[in-house]
């Protein structure tokens, strides 16, 4: 008799809401918050420096300044990314959340009063530590949820900041620790939540997984079964392979490619340029500051709304489908993006099809290249290599985020528009590599995914 499938239960919704909330929405926040009041902060600089050193930083050093507050957070990303697999051995995937929720808070406490100590220096130790309690989160969060969910449901949730709520120059403090508020919200309950019972049987604690198991699934049966292909792989979890090991086995190669090429690729494709360069668009099409502002919001919204569906849109279709589609359809709106953009400068009806564009370009990108790369190593990864691919796929987002951030303004700068070229291509890239290696993950267990990929570049997909 064919085993039901389970879906969706309150427990588990409340728990994905409540650790999107604390986790994964305030560091979206902290991502783009700097954006607004960024003349603020750039005035604030030069005061404190003169008042605190009796220095006068000229506009170029402001600039460098300037850039270090907003890469430093990045910079913490790299930083505690190698770190995660080894807190996921010690603390557990819930530890971790938690730990990284205090961090947090400790991030939004230093920039908060940074103003009130006239202290630059705890300003940027407030991105710091924001970065890298982010870098534990998205090596972790994903891996909880797919751990906790039964095999039939998987997915992904999406997150929007108001990037220019409280962009004052005096509430500015207050809008760089704002993303407090949704840790405490959403992490108060956290001492509720269950561990994964997962890593609970990689410690060979079986009871207390068993325990947990009920609370999520609600049937004997089921959780007999669970417990059952728990029993097969504990002993391969508990061997913890070191990250050497993990690096050097052949079997794992092209996991660890795909998993680190997916997360390279999603923040080279440009999504982070394209919010830069939305506000210059608008403006350019004849609206004011303001309305540009409001706009700019508005595909923010559009990609809030398209990232609620990935849950649905995740559990429907299958992942190579997505990753592909939205891969191609990346890149045709960047080489059309840059069309337009380079026929705005002449035909200014042309802004208005450029936003279009902009538009395709986040549908696009939030079907595929949004979610996916965040959840795949979950769904190729059996669970002894999974925390350390997992983190090296975080490393190589912190630093495609960080290396894009650094090359583009120069890029843009010496060849504009062609600069999203570069971001077309390596979408080209993730289209060739699913097309070619990814098989399909979609209610197939990690076992059963694993062998397809074990002979490297020699490998079918099926």
């Amino acid at each position: 008799m064919a085993e039901k499938k389970q879906g969706w239960t309150t427990l588990l919704m409340f728990i994905c809401v409540c650790i999107t909330v604390g986790t994964v929405i305030p560091i979206g926040y902290a991502f783009a918050v700097v954006n607004a009041p960024s003349t603020f902060i750039r005035s604030w600089i030069m005061e404190s420096a003169l008042t605190r050193y009796s220095s006068r930083l000229g506009e170029s050093q402001v600039t460098i300044m300037m850039s270090a507050v907003v890469s430093i957070f990045l910079i913490g990303g790299m930083l505690g990314a190698p770190f995660a697999p080894i807190f996921s051995a010690r603390l557990g995937r819930r530890g971790i959340l938690m730990l990284s929720g205090t961090l947090i808070l400790v991030s939004c406490i230093c920039q908060l009063f940074c103003r009130m100590a006239n202290s630059i220096e705890m300003l940027l130790l407030g991105r710091l530590i924001g970065g890298l309690a982010a870098a534990l989160i998205y090596a972790t969060q994903p891996m909880y949820f797919v751990e906790l969910a039964p095999a039939e449901l998987s997915g992904s949730v999406g997150v929007i900041s108001f990037d220019f709520v409280l962009g004052t120059e005096k509430l500015w403090p207050y809008a760089l620790a704002g993303s407090g508020i949704f840790v405490i919200l959403g992490l108060a309950p956290i001492f509720w939540f269950p561990e994964s019972p997962r890593f609970l049987m990689s410690q060979g604690r079986r009871d207390k997984a068993r325990v947990e198991l009920m609370r999520l699934r609600r049937d004997e049966a089921r959780v007999d079964a669970e417990m059952a292909e728990f029993e097969v792989t504990s002993d391969e979890a508990r061997q913890k392979p070191t990250m050497k090991q993990v690096l050097c086995d052949s079997k794992l190669m092209m996991p660890l490619i795909i998993v680190s090429s997916f997360h390279f690729v999603q923040q080279m494709s440009g999504i982070n340029a394209i919010w830069f360069y939305s506000v210059e668009i608008f403006t350019k099409s004849g609206f004011s500051l303001a309305l540009s502002l409001w706009l700019n919001f508005t595909l923010g919204f559009q990609n809030f709304v398209v990232a609620l569906l990935g849950p649905l849109i995740m559990r429907r279709v299958n992942r190579r489908l997505m990753m592909m589609l939205s891969c191609l359809f990346s890149a045709i709106s960047l080489t059309l993006l840059v069309i337009g953009l380079k026929l705005m400068l002449h035909i200014q009806e042309f802004s208005f099809v450029c936003i279009a564009f902009l538009s395709l370009y986040i549908l696009s990108f939030n079907v595929g290249l949004g979610p996916i790369p965040y959840f795949i190593g979950s769904e190729i990864f059996e669970a002894g290599p999974r925390p350390t691919a997992m983190a090296l796929g975080s490393f190589f987002n912190w630093f495609a985020n960080f290396l894009l951030g650094m090359m583009f303004p120069i890029l843009n700068s010496v060849i504009g528009p062609f600069a999203f070229l570069l971001c077309a291509a390596f979408c080209v890239y993730g289209f060739l590599l699913t097309c070619r290696y990814l098989p399909e993950t979609r209610n197939r267990e990690p076992k059963d995914v694993a062998p397809l990929m074990e002979h490297g570049f020699r490998s079918k997909t099926k």
